[in-house]
């Protein structure tokens, strides 16, 4: 029966995980961990305006393992940290050397909670951030409100330092509207991501729910906080979402993350 049939199935999905666990220790250990970039658009220009880092593992085959793939088996054997922290040396390697070219888009990089509670690690990163300060009109550090809440006083340090170093911040996932902007403005949060679904639905949806998107917006813009789509996929969604006045888009309809030497037309 059905019983059996899952039991039947269980080692294999072990022995999978156990294969991918390899496979990611290898590319740590290779460098094999890559940088992806995905534009992010002004709208309705469509002009590229920053790029959003990912990590990609490459597999000793040729294989590349998405993190849809991979954050699991990562996360449970203690490595989300290394491949973060691999990613974020890729980011600003790349922006060194793209500096020297007169470049002036910004990358988006997200920083994960396990990497924030890595308390040695994020010191590190941070005096090499200081270190570092050419590279801050450049450098965006992304956190999700899922894993930071409405409460950023517990970061206030860490934001402190390097935003009086000139480096902004982006909330991403934003799904609760009911932000302190006050506070997110002062802890240098110069972007706010929400998905095209999210608008949408609040749109469609019309009365308290669209007036307060609406009100968010213009208090967005009264304090020069830029608010950006994601997971804009198709022209249809694009021409729902231009009516409601957006700065920036991200998604598969503007370009796909793809390996980054260096980025088209920068």
């Amino acid at each position: 029966g059905r019983g059996g049939a899952v039991a039947a199935r269980a080692p294999a999905v072990g022995r999978e995980d156990e294969a991918l666990l390899t496979t990611i220790r290898e590319a740590l250990r290779a460098d094999k961990v890559d940088l992806y970039l995905q534009p992010i658009v002004s709208l309705p220009q469509r002009k590229r305006r920053y790029y959003e880092c990912f990590s990609r593992i490459r597999a000793a085959d040729g294989e590349i393992i998405g993190p849809d793939r991979y954050i699991d088996v990562a996360r449970s054997a203690g490595l989300l940290t290394a491949i973060d922290n691999m990613l974020l040396f890729r980011c600003v390697q790349l922006l060194r050397k793209l500096r020297r070219k007169d470049f002036s888009a910004a990358f988006f990089c997200n920083i994960a909670p396990h990497t924030l509670s890595d308390r040695e690690f994020f010191r590190d990163f941070i005096e090499y951030m200081e270190s570092h300060s050419e590279l801050a009109p450049n450098l965006v550090l992304e956190f999700s409100q899922a894993d930071i809440g409405g409460d950023l006083t517990t970061l206030a340090p860490d934001f402190e330092r390097l935003g009086g170093l000139g480096y902004r911040f982006s909330l991403d996932g934003v799904r609760n509207l009911d932000l302190d902007l006050d506070l997110l403005e002062e802890k240098h949060f110069a972007y706010i991501k929400i998905e095209a679904k999210t608008v949408l639905q609040r749109l469609q949806k019309g009365g308290a729910e669209a007036a307060e998107l609406r009100g968010l917006k213009q208090e967005l813009d009264g304090r020069g906080i830029d608010l950006i789509v994601d997971r804009i996929e198709t022209e249809a969604t694009l021409v729902e979402l231009l009516d409601f006045n957006i700065d920036f888009g991200q998604g598969y309809l503007f370009g796909e993350p793809r390996l980054s030497k260096e980025p088209p037309g920068a």
